[in-house]
């Protein structure tokens, strides 16, 4: 596996934090304890794949959300995170996925919508996973997952440009969450068809991406389920130039991309409160306590893809 070097100089002037705890995530399918730095490993080898492949084919992405924060207050790994989370391009989404198809190396595999219609996720807009790994993912809203594996897993987003006016964006926000609720319903709870109604999402995905994609204002899709549900859209878009271009960054001891200005989209993404801060010598995390555990899964293997008979 690939070997994590622990970054201490400090990227930001928030610094890399010192009180680097290390967090179990209770048993495996196996029965055997294992931690967060175990799963970091796998997914850190899983991010180093996808962008020495971005590198090769010139397609830009960026580190994003909890990975963005990461950057900021530890130079790597939030400690208590268990994702990944990468931005794209959406004009750059046909390369990337032929990308994938054509050159992701034989221990992943990917799905999206494009590849199989039986993709029912709305976001992430590609799923890349490990062979020999299970993950039962545990969300606040469970959709079921149609496709044929349940791997370890790095998520992409699809970013693109919105309307500059946050009446506007909210009417897009609005017309999409139309067809998002029965959408959800349908699936979750029914289990029946929704190939019809994600195609017209991803239609009204593609026209969105199109008509603003000089926008000042850039955001991830606008067909994620949650989006304007209860929080303000100022949260949930960006100036572009605080997206654009990406840039390196330290990561767990790697160059690798994220936003042009990280700090700033962290900030608008979390708040200001979401930085570490200096105190009695060391830099430490103000997020409770409580709080830092792995939230995005309920069982799960780091060896085998189910429970061994």
């Amino acid at each position: 596996m690939t070997k994590i070097n622990k970054v201490e100089t400090p990227l930001i002037e928030t610094g890399v934090a010192k009180d680097f705890h290390i967090y179990s995530i209770g048993k495996d399918l196996d029965g055997e304890v294992k931690t967060l730095r175990d799963l970091q490993k796998i997914l850190l080898e899983m991010t180093l794949a996808f962008d020495k492949l971005c590198r090769k084919n010139n397609i830009p992405y960026a580190l994003a959300f909890g990975s963005a924060l990461g950057i900021i207050n530890y130079g790597g790994f939030i400690p208590w995170d268990d994702d990944v989370d990468i931005a794209i391009n959406y004009e750059d989404l046909p390369r990337v996925i032929k990308m994938l198809e054509e050159q992701l190396p034989e221990a992943y595999y990917f799905d999206c919508y494009e590849k199989d219609p039986r993709y029912n996720v709305l976001l992430p807009t590609i799923k890349i996973r490990k062979k020999d790994s299970y993950i039962l993912e545990k969300n606040c809203i469970t959709l079921p997952n149609n496709c044929d594996g349940d791997g370890i897993f790095i998520d992409v987003v699809a970013f693109m440009g919105v309307p500059e006016s946050e009446k506007e964006h909210k009417k897009v926000l609005r017309y999409a969450k139309r067809f998002i609720v029965p959408y959800v319903v349908k699936d979750a709870f029914f289990h029946t068809s929704v190939s019809k109604m994600q195609g017209k999402l991803k239609a009204y995905e593609k026209m969105i991406a199109e008509k603003y994609k000089d926008s000042p204002r850039v955001a991830q899709t606008v067909i994620i389920p949650w989006q304007d549900w209860g929080q303000e859209v100022k949260n949930l878009s960006y100036p572009r130039e605080v997206i654009y271009p990406f840039r390196e960054y330290d990561f767990q001891g790697h160059k690798l991309y994220s936003f042009s200005d990280v700090r700033e989209f962290c900030r608008l993404k979390f708040g200001s409160k979401c930085f570490n801060v200096f105190r009695k010598g060391k830099w430490v995390s103000r997020y409770p306590f409580r709080k830092r555990k792995a939230r995005h899964f309920k069982k799960f293997s780091l060896t085998h893809t189910r429970l061994k008979k």
